[in-house]
């Protein structure tokens, strides 16, 4: 039993799991997934550093920089060596070794003494005298070694015991007396550790005036070299302090980031190959785990930053498979172009804004401010990576990229036209540069370099919009994206749709510029979007196309509703949402304007048709359902609007008396019959919202529905005549008056007047050529022809 109702209670899990998997939810995830995939591989691939096969006495065949600042360990040790041998040492005078060492001196000789005389007792057997040196005397073998024997404290040769042997007592006694000063001497002036070979010298060459030269070559460096110890120790303690102080004082030999390690066709050294392999540059090394592993973790660091961006921002980005494909294509983009520009040129030309201004014009700029964020985090993670090492770059990408990115959103949210993308670009250079100064100046003072750095990052911000600006169109196209400039090149008259609808269905085309006018002034009103709402609406009722003359708007007379039942009358007008549908899909109009024209409708019914089927029933019931549209409700601001807007235009037509008082009236009406339809529950419009969109729309209308006064009909006195005018009326008349008058005489003739005219002109005639002329010039000046253009311009006056 439990085991069931277990059951039960995983199916609905198990149920939601299951309908997440097969929705867009799921869909999303995996893009977001394998963009972030993509960003790690890209990232890792860009931190990892380049490798070499190289040993000691190899030539390089190509020349290595510093990846970092590194320690030449090698160098460095043999300089702080020769320091520390530089060092004197330190001494300390040692107690009792002066008496010590005359002591020894003094049993030294007593013991020399004993051979001494020995050999003398010798030599004055032989009959030889004992105050002279016999340098030829000879002695046994038994003798010597005799001899030797007496002698403990130093060890002679046979031949150094033959030269004590044969030495006369003065010679020795003056040679122990002198040797004996002289150490004496020595040894009051202090004979330092290390230095007992020179003491002995001076010994030697101040006791050499007074000793015999057989002993003193061969007798006194044996004593001295026995007894002679220094009185002056090396400090052992104090000396090791005092190398160590040199060595430490001895500067580090570094060589500094993008530095020549080796260079080209050079011979590798041992303190290079020491620095290759410190910074793990040699294909000897390990494996980069921990570089892999700060990848990844700065990677999901970005990525949750971002994620929890869009959740507080636009979530409703976070459902949508195209947008967020969009987003996760322009990060991958951007992060590819950084990865360039900090690889081959320089850390400040990465294009950080760029993903904050595409994404700002494609998408909105909720979405940008988002992109700001991570891409400021994944440029300062590059420059760390490219260098293995902390740096100011780190500090300065990151804010550059997220003042720059803040800057350009701003500047682009309301009119985000691709002009102003470069404009952006320019303003993002300054802000660059400001930037990077004013951190430059607190942390360095290397003028050049900070001068060097700000027209780098200046040269990354133009660059961002110059690439924005390339790669807008291609996005644009590729996910068809109702951007700004995506719409106003809809929005154009003469796009193929508008303009059959224009030709083919007048009456629907300018319905649609009216709902477009209500539509974009209420988008603007809430702050939707109002370039949206505009060119939704002119397309909103393009499906009409397929049956204009069944809606009235382009009806000229004749209704073929009034021949038509009543069921398919309404399936034909509730069809030209789907065929508007299939029109959109045909000439790839992007989805957010196909979503407007499925949802203006929503699911509200044909009511004319539904009581006109009502009446022919003759009380049998009829099902409303036939008569709905079979749209989805609106469950955007804009296709709310269009909807409400749409409604409005059509109805309002029909108010008599279309003042202001009524047409507000008449639009809270029709708005609260779609609130009471639930036409607008799945809109994320408020109470707030509507209010503002009514208030839209009576403006619009009255506009539309003024009144206008009633021109009078009066005599408009005419002009002032200026002199010449008045000069060349005047002749007029007086040329008008004489030809009138002749006109009257000739009517006032009588018969036989006449009959002598009419003489007198044939006897004219008969006259000679001669005399024509002369008659001819006789005659009025006035031309007779041209009286009846005056008495019919007279009249027309």
């Amino acid at each position: 039993m439990r085991k069931r109702e277990n059951k039960q209670n995983h199916r609905p899990i198990l149920r939601r799991f299951t309908t997440w998997l097969h929705g867009a939810g799921a869909k999303c995830a995996l893009i977001y997934a394998v963009g972030t995939l993509v960003l790690l591989v890209l990232f890792a691939a860009a931190c990892a550093p380049q490798r070499y096969s190289l040993s000691v006495g190899a030539i390089s065949h190509q020349t290595i920089t510093a990846t970092k600042d590194v320690e030449d360990t090698v160098t460095t040790e043999s300089r702080r060596r020769e320091a520390s041998v530089r060092v004197e040492a330190t001494y300390h005078f040692q107690e009792g070794v002066t008496e010590s060492v005359l002591s020894d001196l003094d049993e030294t000789f007593r013991q020399l003494r004993i051979v001494q005389q020995y050999g003398l007792t010798l030599r004055v057997q032989d009959g030889e005298t004992a105050t002279e040196t016999n340098l030829a005397a000879t002695f046994s073998a038994e003798e010597i070694d005799y001899a030797l024997q007496q002698v403990e404290a130093v060890s002679l040769t046979r031949y150094q015991a033959t030269v004590l042997m044969r030495a006369s007592t003065e010679n020795f006694d003056t040679m122990a007396v002198t040797v004996r000063l002289a150490v004496e001497s020595a040894l009051n002036t202090t004979i330092r550790e290390g230095q007992v070979s020179q003491s002995i010298a001076a010994i030697k060459q101040i006791a050499g005036y007074r000793v015999e030269t057989s002993l003193m070559q061969n007798i006194v460096p044996v004593v001295l070299n026995h007894c002679i110890r220094p009185n002056m120790v090396i400090d052992q303690e104090l000396t090791a302090q005092a190398q160590e102080n040199a060595a430490a004082q001895v500067e580090p030999v570094v060589y500094l980031q993008g530095q020549n390690i080796i260079r080209e066709g050079e011979r590798v050294q041992a303190n290079q190959l020491a620095m290759l392999e410190a910074l793990g540059l040699l294909d000897t090394a390990s494996y980069d785990y921990d570089i892999y592993l700060g990848a990844l973790l700065l990677i999901a660091i970005s990525m949750s930053v971002l994620i929890l961006m869009l959740v507080i921002l636009a979530p409703e980005v976070l459902r949508d498979v195209r947008r967020s494909s969009v987003i996760m294509v322009v990060l991958v983009l951007c992060e590819g172009l950084c990865v360039i520009a900090v690889k081959l040129l320089d850390v400040y030309l990465a294009p950080v804004v760029m993903a904050a201004m595409l994404l700002t014009t494609l998408l909105s700029a909720r979405v940008g401010i988002s992109a700001t964020f991570t891409m400021a985090l994944i440029a300062a993670g590059l420059s760390a990576g490219s260098s293995n090492a902390y740096s100011a770059e780190m500090v300065h990408l990151i804010l550059t990229g997220v003042v720059s990115g803040i800057v350009a959103v701003q500047y682009l949210k309301d009119k985000p036209q691709r002009v102003r993308m470069v404009i952006a670009g320019v303003i993002v250079a300054v802000v660059n540069m400001v930037v990077i100064l004013a951190m430059s100046l607190m942390t360095s003072n290397n003028i050049s370099g900070m001068m060097n750095n700000a027209m780098w990052s200046m040269a990354g911000g133009i660059l961002s919009g110059l690439i924005s600006v390339g790669f807008q169109p291609v996005f644009e196209a590729a996910f068809n994206l109702a951007t700004p400039a995506k719409l106003l090149e809809l929005a154009n008259p003469n796009q193929p749709l508008l303009r059959r609808l224009l030709l083919e269905a007048p009456g629907t085309y300018h319905h649609a510029i009216v709902v477009a006018n209500l539509a974009e002034a209420a988008a603007e009103k809430i702050g939707a979007n109002p370039l949206l709402a505009r060119t939704g609406a002119y397309f909103h009722d393009i499906g009409k196309l397929k049956r204009p003359l069944y809606f009235k708007e382009n009806q000229m007379g004749d209704n073929p509703h009034d021949r038509t039942d009543p069921y398919v009358s309404a399936a034909i007008v509730t069809a030209h949402t789907r065929d508007g549908l299939a029109l959109a899909q045909k000439y790839h109009l992007p989805p957010e304007i196909q979503t407007i024209i499925m949802e203006h409708h929503g699911d509200t019914p044909v009511m004319y048709f539904y009581h006109k089927a009502l009446q022919m029933a003759d009380g049998k019931p009829v099902d409303i359902a036939d008569f709905r549209y079979d749209g989805q409700r609106p469950t955007t601001k804009e296709s709310a609007i269009v909807m409400l807007a749409d409604t409005i235009e059509a109805a309002v037509r029909s108010i008599p008396d279309p003042t202001p008082k009524a047409i507000e009236q008449f639009i809270e009406r029709l708005v609260r019959g779609k609130l009471e339809d639930g036409q607008l529950s799945n809109s994320p419009l408020t109470l707030r919202d509507i209010d503002a969109i009514c208030e839209a729309f009576c403006k619009v209308l009255n506009g539309v529905f003024h009144e206008r006064i009633e021109y009078p009909t009066v005599n408009v006195p005419a002009r002032p005549l200026v002199k010449a005018e008045k000069e060349a009326e005047k002749e007029t008349k007086q040329m008008q008056a004489e030809i009138k008058a002749e006109k009257q005489a000739e009517a006032e003739k009588t018969p036989e007047v006449k009959a002598e005219a009419k003489a007198e002109k044939q006897a004219e005639a008969e006259k000679t050529p001669e005399v024509k002329p002369e008659a001819k010039a006789e005659k009025p000046d006035v031309p007779e022809k041209p009286a009846a253009p005056v008495e019919e311009s007279e009249e027309n006056t």
